[in-house]
């Protein structure tokens, strides 16, 4: 009796896992985000807002960052996919 409670304990640990990652899994696909370098950002990109404001207000984008491309930080804009 004792072995069958710890291998239902066991069991139902693992289907409690299982759902957790299928649920988390379903979530990244659903909030997948696209990037890609603006065309109107001109120079390096030192800060987040000017780069935002230049993806949203121009570009048609939701946001956008700096981030290292190579060498430079360049200007990425991203959206929901």
């Amino acid at each position: 009796m004792k072995l069958s409670q710890r291998v239902l304990s066991a069991l139902l640990l693992i289907s409690f896992i299982l759902a957790a990652t299928a649920t988390s899994e379903m979530g990244l696909a659903a909030d997948k985000v696209c990037k890609t370098r603006s065309d109107r950002f001109s120079g390096v990109c030192l800060s987040n807002n000017n780069c935002a404001i230049i993806c949203q207000q121009f570009e048609n984008f939701d946001s956008g960052h700096c981030e290292f491309d190579g060498a430079f930080r360049r200007c990425l804009c991203t959206k929901n996919c």
